[in-house]
Parts: C-alpha cells; sequence; structure tokens
C-alpha cells in the first residue's frame, strides 16, 4: 500500500522545488531555494498575497490587481521538480470591476495544490489511473521552496502577454529549527531528527513513518511539525539505501526498531517525554497502532492516515511483516485497549489500495477517533497544499482523487496538530 510512485521516493511527497542555480531567476521555474525574485508587473498590474513567505502548510491568500476591468487573465503556478521537470497548473479568471482577480485561500490552495507535470515522462502519467506525485529535494537540503505566480492577459490590450510575476517561498523549516541525519551504525536508527528553535515550551514529539513505498517518505511531515514546535523524527524502516542494514521490504520488521528511535526522540531539547506521538501511514498504520498498544509506556497518542485495522503478512516477500522483541505477530485484527492516549484514524471512501474507511470505522469501534472523507483516496496522508497527484478510484473506473485527497489534508491536518498540542 502507500503512494505507489513512479518516481522515485526519497522522501515524502511534497510540493515544489526551485531551481538548483544558487540565486538565478528563471522564466519557467522560480528562484533558488527560498529566494524569492522581486515581484513584476506590467502598467501598474500586480501580485498581492498575505503570506509572501510562509510555511508550506499554511494558507495563503493571492490577488492581481491593477487589470483594466473585464480583462480575461491566465494565472499560472509553476516549479521544478528534483528532476528539473516543470509542474504546474493554470485557472483562467476575469477581473471585476475594480480590475482586480481575487484567488483567495481557496483559489490559491487550489493552484498550489494541484499541479500536474507540465512535460516529461512524468507527463505520460496524467490520466493513466495509476498513483503518482511530486518529488522534490528533501527539508535537509532544501529549507524552503519557491512557487511562481504568472498572469497573462487573454483579452484586452496586452492579450498573449504576461502582466505580472511574483514568487511565493514555502517553508518547511522555519528560522531556528534544525536538523540532524541519523544513521544506523551511529543512532540504531536510519532518519531525520528536526527540532524546533531553543527557548520553548515543551511539545509532544512525533515519531513519523510511511508505508510500502518505503524509503524516508516522512521526511517533510516531520520538518513542518518541527516548525510547529514539536521535535519530529521521520524513520526510514526498509528500503533505505546502500549501507542502512535495513530490509527491502516490510519483513521481519521489530517494533524494537521504533521504539529505539521513539526512545531517542524524547530525550530531546523541548520533547515532553510522555505525550511521544507516533504517526504512520498506509502499511505503517499498522506498526503505529501496534507500538500504541504494545509500547503504552513509549508512545502516548497514534494518528492512523489510510490505516488497515489488522496486520497483513509481509511486503513485497517474507515470512512475517511485523516482530516485537524477535517473536512474529501474528496476522489479524489490532486490538486498541492498551493505548494510553488517543487514536485517530483518517480515512478516504474512495480508497482502492484498501478499506481504509472499513478499518477506521472498525477502529472507532474500539474507541478511536475517525476522519472519513468520501471522496477522497489512499492518498489522505500528511499535510496539504502539496503531493499533487492521481489515482485509480474505487469503482475501478479512472478517477481522479487528488482534488479530494487535498480537501481532506486540509480539513484533517489542523485537527492533527490540535490532538498534538
Amino acid at each position: 500500500m502507500g503512494r505507489m510512485a513512479n518516481v522515485r521516493t526519497t522522501a515524502a511527497t511534497a510540493l515544489v522545488v526551485a531551481l538548483a542555480t544558487a540565486g538565478c531567476a528563471s522564466e519557467d521555474g522560480g528562484t533558488s531555494a527560498g529566494n524569492a525574485a522581486k515581484p513584476s508587473g506590467r502598467d501598474g498590474v500586480r501580485f498581492e498575497t498575505d503570506h509572501p513567505r510562509a510555511r508550506a502548510d499554511q494558507p495563503t491568500s493571492v490577488r492581481l490587481e491593477g487589470l483594466t476591468p473585464r480583462t480575461r487573465v491566465s494565472v499560472r503556478a509553476q516549479a521544478k521538480d528534483q528532476r528539473d521537470g516543470t509542474w504546474a497548473a493554470t485557472v483562467t479568471r476575469t477581473a471585476d470591476s475594480e480590475g482586480t482577480v481575487d484567488l483567495g485561500r481557496d483559489g490559491t490552495g487550489r493552484l498550489l495544490s494541484g499541479m500536474l507535470p507540465a512535460g516529461g515522462r512524468t507527463a505520460k502519467m496524467t490520466g493513466s489511473g495509476k498513483a503518482f506525485s511530486y518529488h522534490p529535494g528533501p527539508p535537509a537540503e532544501q529549507r524552503a521552496y519557491t512557487v511562481r505566480f504568472t498572469a497573462t492577459a487573454t483579452t484586452g490590450e496586452h492579450k498573449g502577454q504576461r502582466v505580472a510575476r511574483r514568487d511565493l517561498v514555502r517553508q518547511w523549516l522555519t528560522e531556528g529549527t534544525t536538523h540532524r541525519k541519523l544513521t544506523v551504525d551511529e543512532n540504531k536508527v536510519d532518519g531525520d531528527l528536526y527540532l524546533p528553535p531553543k527557548g520553548g515550551a515543551r511539545q509532544a514529539p512525533v515519531l513519523v513513518f510511511g508505508g510500502s513505498e518505503g524509503g524516508n517518505a516522512g521526511t517533510y511531515t516531520a520538518a513542518l511539525l518541527a516548525s510547529h514546535g514539536h521535535p519530529a523524527m521521520s524513520v526510514c524502516y526498509f528500503r533505505c539505501g546502500k549501507g542502512s542494514d535495513r530490509p527491502n521490504g516490510i519483513d521481519d520488521i521489530d517494533l524494537d526498531y521504533f521504539t529505539r528511535a521513539g526512545e531517542l526522540l524524547r530525550k530531546q531539547d523541548g520533547a515532553d517525554p510522555d505525550r511521544l506521538a507516533v504517526m504512520g501511514n498506509s502499511r505503517g498504520s499498522e506498526a503505529a497502532q501496534l507500538l500504541g498498544q504494545r509500547r503504552p509506556e513509549v508512545f502516548h497518542d497514534v494518528i492512523a492516515y489510510a490505516p488497515s485495522s489488522k496486520v497483513n503478512g509481509p511486503y513485497l516477500t517474507g515470512t512475517t511483516a511485523w516482530t516485537d522483541h524477535g517473536e512474529a505477530i501474528p496476522t489479524g485484527p489490532i486490538p486498541l485497549d492498551h493505548v494510553r492516549g488517543s487514536v485517530l484514524a483518517v480515512a478516504g471512501g474512495n480508497d482502492k489500495m484498501w478499506g481504509s474507511q472499513a478499518a477506521a470505522g472498525r477502529m472507532a469501534g474500539q474507541g478511536a477517533k475517525k476522519l472519513v472523507y468520501p471522496d477522497a483516496g489512499h492518498h489522505v496522508n500528511w499535510f496539504p497544499y502539496a503531493q499533487p497527484g492521481q489515482e485509480g478510484g474505487a469503482d475501478g473506473a479512472v478517477t481522479r482523487t487528488s482534488e479530494a485527497d487535498q480537501r481532506a489534508r486540509a480539513d484533517s491536518w489542523p485537527k492533527v496538530v490540535k490532538l498534538l498540542n
């Protein structure tokens, strides 16, 4: 399960990446990470925004001012991915009687979250019904990314001409947050540790990991959580790369591995050791629930995205998926009666990967809280305004669910952060 990405995942999915050339502006992608080019416009036309520099999960409003009333414009948001491919989304709007096009938060959010590949091999995935998503460089290397907004007149005296441009800087890591790479050799765990600025109140630390996509899939989420004030660690438990000494599948993954990560996270500055939360997506939701159930002295809250309510078999091959102190954990329902804190299940009703909505219902029968989004698919996980892509629908048709997934994230993410606070 998890994101079956056709682009190799080295980190969680997220939205956009700026150009690799430091400090250089580009006509088709933005500027280097975190460096916005000076806004430009023609004949007084300009983009205005309430948050020119903000966290990547923060709602932002954009409006275009100074147009001739009733001028029709095409507004495009675009940026480069880690392979220098352009991703973009475009809307067409008509200026009001004051010469303004106000995208607001919803319209801006649709542009930020709706980007699809504009060319190259990945563009062929659009409409295929297969799952794919955007992959930038990890926050450890790029603390922020830049999205370029452009407006082109489609009517009036400037028809066919670009009339305004502005960059938005979207931050994974805000000022004062820090990163440390963790390795199996040195730390007995493979992952990334993100810490908020020193001196703040102790907050719930959060351990984050993904599903069958493998790799360090939670790194963007962990970075954003640190920017919210929570010490956070994204951990890779399989398919972690050469030299990691980790397996290549979900086979014989011991809960002790996650527990070591959790114990290390609890000791960090700014961490409230009694409130450690674990956040798992898809197949990772099994491990998250097992940790809350079997390690209540370590883990407090459990957040399970696109969950299963039972232990499944190994993936891709093997004898058993999960073990506890070396003993195989049998397949079957996962009890939640020993979880010390809250359990939250977030699921989509149009999940083709597996029946996460039904699983969330079974978890709710054991006292869990559930958030179910009927039109969303398997990719309801984590923060909004990122991870553009699409997937097949549960009805077997080629059904794009990315817009519904984004709506689910926009609704659920603030509730997750509130639970952690």
